[in-house]
């Protein structure tokens, strides 16, 4: 596996024969769960004139562990949140070094996909061009870092908003977005004070890949009762598939990605990377990141799509719903905001255990059709 600015690339479908004219589908994967849990995807790239790319994050299989640097960036977890307002100052500006320095991981690593890959850049005009980059789960946060602070980073040899056509958050839940818990049954095993760590890891990963039925408000949004059929994605994996999609030590307590969930959710950095994401200075010449670092771009028309499976638990809808309320209170104060869409992703879980040949399309932007998407010959 080559490895790129610390993070590995774990298979690269290659271009769709023929086409020199293609989406490039980069995906960043979540908590636990490794680029390997999207391989279905690569067979089916080809078909779909896509060319996917699965990534690593760093600690997982291929990529560089952090070093004891990098990890002293991660606030211990205590039982209680701290008081003392130095500390929450403190515990803050390291979670937001560390997660700006993995935006910036990343964005170099987009640069060298463009460089030694020959990666296409977006066609005017076209639905078959550019990268479509997609943050699953956690890896959802590494995409809202990175549009938090783009704009300080240089451009270099490669501008990558020639490229970037849009940027999905893949189903992750309304915590990972900052969304506050409504009072009315807010339940989410990983936070359940009641369990032990250990426990809450067994019951986190049966929950998490389980199918739920949801209404269509909040009071109908179904926290904790599974639906027996489809059983839950874990219950259907071989242990091969286990063996080959998951890293666990990473979300142990004390792993890495353990460290940072606790550490965002209780210093509120979620909902800053949002808001940073979602956001844009008032114009080009504000008094912003993008004036502060002239070298750097906004990318201001860059879509952010979120795409939540209808079957995910409780928080995918009420992510989805929290975000149109955002949209609107925002184009009501005539704040500016980026484009941003929503879409439903019909019979999906979590893990999108079934539709992702649709799935593919809602990311992409094309229609399936008989012959699957299409790209261009230029």
């Amino acid at each position: 596996m080559a490895t790129l600015s610390g993070l590995s690339i774990l298979s690269d479908s290659g271009a769709p024969e023929g086409c020199t004219d293609y989406t490039t589908l980069v995906v960043v994967h979540g908590y636990v769960w490794h680029g390997g849990i999207f391989s279905k995807l690569l067979p089916l790239a080809g078909r779909q004139g896509v060319r996917v790319i699965l990534l690593n994050r760093r600690e997982y299989p291929g990529s560089t562990p952090y070093t004891a640097e990098e990890r002293a960036l991660l606030p211990s977890v205590t039982d209680r949140p701290p008081t003392d307002e130095a500390v929450i100052r403190s515990a803050t500006e390291m979670l937001e070094t560390f997660m700006q320095r993995r935006a910036r991981e990343l964005y170099e690593c987009l640069q060298a996909l463009v460089l030694d890959r020959s990666i296409p850049p977006m066609r005017s005009g076209s639905e078959s061009s550019g990268i479509v980059l997609v943050g699953w789960s956690l890896g959802a946060i590494w995409m809202t870092a990175l549009l938090s602070h783009v704009a300080r980073f240089p451009v270099d040899k490669v501008n990558l908003r020639d490229y970037m056509r849009r940027i999905v958050l893949f189903d992750p839940p309304a915590c990972l977005l900052g969304y506050p818990y409504p009072e009315q049954n807010p339940y989410n095993p990983f936070y359940d004070t009641s369990l032990t760590h250990e426990e809450r890891g067994r019951v986190f990963t049966n929950w998490i890949t389980s199918y739920f039925s949801h209404g269509d408000t909040l009071d109908t949004f179904e926290r904790r009762k599974t639906l027996q059929v489809p059983p839950p994605t874990l219950a259907s994996m071989s242990a091969e598939d286990f063996q080959s999609t998951v890293r666990v030590p990473p979300g142990v307590p004390g792993g890495s990605d353990w460290t940072l969930l606790h550490g965002c959710f209780t210093f509120d950095i979620f909902s800053k990377l949002r808001v940073g994401a979602f956001f844009l200075s008032s114009g080009p010449d504000a008094d912003s990141e993008a004036a502060t670092h002239p070298t750097g771009d906004e990318w201001r028309d860059v879509e952010v799509r979120y795409i939540w499976g209808d079957h995910s638990i409780w928080e995918a809808p009420y992510g989805a719903m929290m975000m149109r309320q955002e949209i609107d209170k925002a184009k009501r104060e005539e704040r500016p905001l980026r484009p941003i869409t929503i879409q439903r992703l019909k019979g999906a879980n979590h893990f999108v255990s079934v539709g992702i040949e649709t799935g593919i399309a809602l990311v992409v932007d094309q229609t399936v059709g008989p012959m699957g998407l299409s790209c261009r010959n230029t």
